[in-house]
């Protein structure tokens, strides 16, 4: 495969498309019933399943000479379940729980009947118990939830239509930046790797023996733990949680640290092996800057938690309005550097000229962004919300979900979570919430929560490297465009029909407490603009321009902004460790053996990430078939819906 070509486009084959679309139920099913499998930047599924489908393709090939599907072929199906199980992952596992909950339970919690259920719209969430009772008690079989979709439906699709908008702006706004962010600046995309190997099966890197003894050893480790989790007596090899840093630091206010997991999880230190040494780095060391936050805060009084003050409410020490500050800082510096580029890009737009024909014309991009924007805004004011707030509200989501989707295709961090950072955090901030209705802060918080909650699995990102595939596999992107348009829909359905199977399955309890907690917090206790909150925004946000700044002026300068806008909140708490170690590893091996001792190491990263996939596909499918916990490569333990 080739990349930049602009040579005659490799075919779209329904060998390829069709049993791409006929697997994206599996991932969904899979995403929902594993949550674990779906927390990190690389999710499991569409990976695990791109195995299968790329060594039956070398089973084939072996046998008959010449493989079943080509390069593109399997880059077409992994780029269409990867984009549409993206719509099956965290946005669902926010809102499904939520359908039932408010009008269920109504009886039981006095917030949902008189705070939430007066303002939510029918459109969107179930607002009596009336022929729910099977749901929320489970034990039914595929076919019975099947047959209940008539009462499902409707929600369903409302909400397939409020998710798919917001995914089609972030379709079209990749679209437009593709050229910028693939072929000028040449991201590296380190998320990409592994499934761009499975994509290339002349790839002389499948001769590496370094990769092959590597996914031995993995697969070795991760059976024997497998096994070690049924029967005790045979010792684990433990590579997951080795350590709790807080349980050495019992004096105040080194108590207040918050949590200090110390762990490898190889498959996330694998990837970052293609991580810059700049952005792990900085990525550590403002890990460190945050705790040491919370130990001062602490000492000044201020009561800390695992999340320190990244809660809904301003409070010290500020992380979520520092995160946004440097969000919004990196967002301002991207749009400056590209500024150029975007200029060419509404040349194009005005003009209607498409230098690139095989893909979509800027024009029908920008056409399509708009549309979004304008339609996720009509759908907020249908439900009751003034159009102006909706608009500030999209507006500042979709700033954050540019500047996350670069950062992925740049540095690659293994995973990138915000724990429940969202818009709603500068609004309390800047705003305050004294001149908010009650209805306005219930609608708001109900209909938009996919925008505030942990941002794994934003479909953004999952876009962009489709898009960088298909170039690599030559592949048009007029038609890439269309098939993760189609895809996204059917895996925003799928998701939902997986979340409701899942509730008739296993009983579907009251998962709307954290809701109602919000909705009682914004609207008993009315918050005016808090200042010291805005000027953490300000310092983050001036913090990260002068970082950029340096960066400029001494381009070797190791301290990314990056790492500051990612290591504010609490994604980088799990891969901390492994990072470090990574680091070291990887500064030694530059050091003493240069490029070819570097190639080794991503081969040996390579099959890491592999082993580890191979041992959690069938881990997975027991634990989904027969509903037991079992060992887990992830970062949390397999979970039922009540877990």
């Amino acid at each position: 495969m080739r990349e930049g070509a602009e040579s005659q486009p490799n075919p779209v084959r329904i060998r390829a498309v069709l049993p791409a679309f006929f697997t994206i139920p599996v991932c969904a099913y899979w995403s929902a019933d594993s949550v674990v499998d779906i927390m990190f930047s690389l999710t499991i599924p569409p990976v695990a399943l791109l195995m299968v489908v790329a060594f039956l393709n070398a089973i084939w090939s072996r046998l008959r000479g010449q493989g079943f599907y080509t390069s593109a072929d399997l880059a077409i199906y992994f780029s269409i379940i990867f984009v549409g199980n993206s719509l099956a992952c965290e946005w669902q596992y926010a809102i499904a729980p939520l359908w039932h909950s408010f009008g269920f339970f109504q009886d039981r919690n006095e917030v949902y009947r008189l705070k939430i259920l007066p303002y939510v719209s029918e459109r969107l969430y179930f607002k009596t118990p009336s022929g729910l009772e099977s749901y929320t008690v489970g034990g039914y079989d595929l076919l019975f939830a099947l047959s209940q979709m008539g009462k499902w439906l409707p929600i369903m699709l409302a909400w397939t239509a409020l998710l798919c908008t917001t995914a089609f702006g972030m379709l079209c706004a990749n679209s437009l930046m593709r050229r910028l962010w693939t072929q000028r600046e040449r991201l590296a995309f380190p998320i990409l790797q592994a499934p761009l190997l499975l994509c290339q099966p002349k790839s002389p890197l499948w001769k590496s023996k370094y990769l092959w003894i590597a996914f031995g050893v993995m697969v070795f480790i991760d059976v024997n733990n497998a096994v070690s989790y049924f029967y005790p007596s045979i010792p684990a090899l433990n590579v997951r949680f080795l350590a709790r840093g807080e349980e050495y630091l019992t004096s105040p206010p080194w108590n207040q640290v918050g949590w200090i997991p110390i762990g490898i999880f190889p498959f996330l230190s694998a990837i970052a092996v293609f991580v810059p040494n700049d952005l792990l780095f900085s990525c550590i060391l403002f890990y460190f800057v945050r705790k040491f936050m919370q130990v001062g805060a602490a000492a000044m009084g201020y009561e800390q938690g695992v999340f320190g003050g990244g809660g809904l409410v301003p409070s010290a020490p500020y992380f979520s309005e520092q995160s946004w500050g440097a969000f919004i800082g990196l967002f301002v510096t991207m749009v400056y550097a590209s500024r150029g580029y975007l200029a060419e890009i509404w040349r194009e737009i005005k003009s209607g000229q498409n230098p690139e024909p095989s893909a979509i014309s800027s024009r029908w991009a920008f056409f399509g962004f708009v549309a979004s924007l304008v339609g996720v805004i009509a759908f907020g004011t249908a439900v009751g919300l003034p159009w102006w707030l909706v608009t500030v509200y999209t507006s500042l989501y979709f700033a954050f979900v540019v500047v996350v989707t670069r950062l992925r295709a740049q540095l690659g961090a293994p995973i990138h979570e915000m724990a429940f950072m969202g818009p709603h955090q500068l609004m309390v901030s800047f705003a305050g919430t004294q001149n908010l209705s009650e209805g306005n802060i219930v609608r708001l918080m109900t209909t938009f929560h996919y925008m505030n909650r942990i941002h794994r699995t934003l479909p953004s990102p999952f876009q962009l490297e489709a898009m960088k595939l298909g170039e690599i596999a030559r592949v048009s992107q007029r038609w890439l465009f269309i098939l993760l348009a189609l895809a996204m829909i059917v895996g925003s359905l799928c998701g939902e029909f997986a979340y409701v199977n899942r509730g008739y399955r296993y009983g579907a309890g009251d998962l709307g407490g954290s809701m109602a907690s919000v909705v009682t917090q914004l609207t008993q206790q009315r918050y005016p603009p808090n200042l010291t909150g805005m000027a953490f925004f300000a310092g983050a946000f001036s913090f990260v321009l002068l970082l950029d700044f340096i960066r400029l002026r001494f381009p070797g300068f190791p301290i990314h902004p990056a790492g500051y806008a990612l290591s504010m909140n609490f994604g980088i708490d799990y891969i901390w460790f492994g990072s470090l170690i990574v680091l070291m590893i990887k500064l030694f091996v530059n050091r003493y053996q240069g490029l070819a001792g570097y190639e080794k190491l991503r081969a040996i990263a390579l099959g890491v990430i592999l082993g580890e996939f191979a041992v959690e596909l069938p881990l997975a499918w027991y634990h989904i078939i027969t509903g037991k916990a079992c060992y887990t490569i992830s970062i949390n333990g397999h979970l039922r819906w009540d877990e």
